[in-house]
């Protein structure tokens, strides 16, 4: 066992990524702060936990095969064998399209992007298009930047914001490696303003809290964007940046203020407040969050935001812009990954019902790091879709609700029992190199060897052990990656907001918005500290039954007096939940965390922009029992 400090990175789908240093003692897993990284100043509960998880009695330790209504242990060559049998099958009687790879974000290491190749060499495949967590949003954003990318703001550079605008973004729970910086900002005289429909931890740590109706945020950016113009207060260049600048100010002119207000949910008190901090604060950082733009119209959510951060002098000053995400994969070599003609792709947020009607169909399912019969919208679809396929495989380190659906479930290691693959960040700009903390657990792989094996097993060229030792050798020796420490380095990454030639695509339409029906509220499924996503299997403290927050309103109206069980009902399914009231949550918003089973029964799977998942146009009725 390794005594000695191993650096590592956090694998979840955080944008903190933080750096770890780990090691073994005595049995056990520590893990500290690997401050060399000078965007972690600690670990987690979440991340910590994967000290127990490694040794979790529950743990998948051997390849499994469905028997019957229960399961036997295999050996991985009869695992491989068994595997490559049913895909040569479908392959032969239904075509390559037959074969479906649908892969999550449950680890973020770079190693996860080759494992498609394997499928390329097979020929066409399906595989999924956008994601459940940003596609809907970087697809309006990747609009509004004229194909640039989605911007985003590095560390260094936000530090030197005056403001800080949160649309939606809890980061005391989601991002808490941000709350030191916001401290450094208001230590500095700055001000942290949240716009939420609710009041999260971070609306009531912030210096300013406005309440917003869900959905709503679009109106109230183009009620600031038209106050701004209307005002003369634009900043004063704005215009030679953006491609349609007259269009967009004369939509903007036309719009009627007190209806962009309705659709808020704010009053026109309410709005001029907004508008004087963001005046008073320049240069302000406008950070909109997941959440906001998990609506059908959420990418022109963030098409008016970015708009008001380009009227507010983005590109004179890159703090008065917008700062989303970026790709966490960006340093990947793309010589690594092979090509392919025809990929038939899925929503990633909708591929259950696509499944369902396929042709040719799908017979063989590949899932890696997902758990969609938790995570994906109308689960009662996905489970009906996977019903439908005759194999289907997955590599776990539990035995998940997705697992439990599976005909092979492979026994997957974790990062701290990898060795030298690489992680990125979607918030600061630093890259790490893994090091093995403890040997593999078990009889468990990493997805690299589990493929490579399936690769073997069907006699193809693709080498992932080989390839993946290039990924190594490549980015040891990539000229932008900076030594900060121990298998740690630095990224000087290029920022929308100042990159040479970079212009801007206003918004000239206002976007149709779903309207709950009488005696309905829109459901709104929320982030927590507890777990990330559906990885909510093993997290400490979970409720005996799902959680809706209602508002006093509604309570009265339904009789309510807070604990109570309740019937919750969609158009897409129905669960019992247990009712909790919220002081000033709106009338008709209710809110759930996401990640607990039963909640997506509820979820419809809508074809949502850049193939994302609308969790937010939920609308349910809730019944006391």
């Amino acid at each position: 066992m390794n005594s000695d400090w191993q650096v590592t990175a956090c694998p979840y789908d955080c944008p903190c990524t933080c750096s770890m240093k780990a090691r073994m003692v005595g049995g056990k897993v520590e893990i500290v702060p690997n401050r060399e990284n000078h965007s972690t100043s600690f670990i987690c509960a979440k991340g910590l936990r994967f000290r127990e998880r490694m040794f979790a009695p529950r743990r998948i330790k051997e390849p499994l095969l469905r028997d019957g209504a229960g399961w036997k242990a295999v050996s991985w060559e009869d695992a491989w064998s068994i595997w490559a049998d049913r895909v040569q099958s479908a392959v032969s009687d239904f075509g390559s399209l037959s074969l479906m790879y649908f892969a999550g974000a449950g680890s973020m290491y770079f190693s996860k992007a080759l494992l498609k190749n394997v499928f390329a060499e097979l020929g066409d495949y399906t595989t999924t298009r956008g994601s459940l967590c940003s596609s809907i949003g970087s697809f309006g954003l990747k609009a509004s930047t004229c194909g640039f990318g989605v911007p985003y703001l590095t560390a260094e550079v936000m530090d030197n914001s005056k403001g800080v605008m949160f649309w939606g973004r809890n980061v005391y729970c989601t991002q808490p490696q941000m709350v030191r910086q916001l401290d450094g900002i208001r230590a500095r005289g700055g001000s942290i303003a949240s716009i939420e429909v609710r009041e999260s931890v971070t609306a009531r740590r912030s210096d300013r809290f406005w309440r917003i109706e869900p959905g709503g945020d679009w109106a109230l950016a183009a009620w600031l964007c038209k106050k701004f113009i209307d005002n003369g207060a634009c900043a004063p260049n704005w215009r030679s940046f953006a491609v349609n600048a007259d269009d967009f100010t004369a939509a903007a002119s036309k719009l009627d203020s007190n209806e962009l207000l309705a659709a808020a949910g704010v009053t026109n008190e309410t709005a001029e407040e907004i508008f004087a901090w963001l005046r008073d604060n320049y240069p302000v950082t406008h950070v909109p969050s997941y959440g906001a733009q998990r609506y059908l119209h959420g990418d022109m959510q963030f098409r008016w935001i970015f708009a008001l951060a380009v009227i507010c002098g983005g590109f004179n000053n890159p703090c008065a812009g917008l700062s989303f995400s970026k790709d966490e994969q960006a340093l990947l070599p793309p010589s690594l990954l092979l090509g392919c003609d025809n990929v038939r792709k899925f929503s990633a947020g909708a591929w259950g019902a696509s499944a369902l009607s396929a042709q040719p169909p799908v017979r063989v399912l590949h899932i890696v790091g997902a758990n969609p019969a938790r995570q994906n919208p109308q689960s009662a679809v996905i489970r009906e879709a996977m019903a439908k396929i005759p194999f289907k495989v997955c590599s776990e380190m539990f035995m998940t609700d997705t697992a439990k659906l599976c005909d092979l479930v492979l026994p997957v290691t974790t990062f701290l029992e990898d060795d030298h693959d690489w992680i990125g960040s979607y918030w600061h700009s630093y890259v790490v190199r893994s090091s093995r903390v403890v040997p593999p657990v078990g009889d468990a792989k990493s997805d690299v060897e589990i493929y490579d094996g399936l690769a073997r097993a069907l006699g193809l060229k693709v080498n992932l052990i080989e390839t993946y030792e290039s990924m190594d050798r490549l980015l040891l020796s990539d000229s932008r990656l900076v030594r900060a420490g121990e298998n740690l380095y630095h990224w000087d990454e290029p920022v929308y907001w100042t990159a040479p030639g970079a212009t801007a695509l206003m918004p000239t339409e206002c976007p149709e918005i779903m309207n709950r029906k009488s005696g309905e509220l829109r459901l709104v499924s929320v982030h927590t500290n507890g777990y990330i996503n559906g990885q909510s299997l093993d997290a400490p403290g979970l409720p005996d039954m799902p959680l809706i927050f209602v508002s006093e309103v509604f309570a009265k109206s339904a009789g309510l007096s807070g604990g109570e069980l309740v019937a919750v009902r969609s158009e897409s399914g129905s669960c019992v939940m247990r009712a909790v009231i919220e002081a000033g949550l709106g009338a008709a918003t209710a809110v759930t965390d996401q990640g607990i089973a039963g909640i997506n029964e509820l979820t419809a799977s809508y074809e949502a922009p850049g193939g994302g998942a609308a969790y937010a146009d939920c609308f349910v009725r809730v019944e006391k029992l």
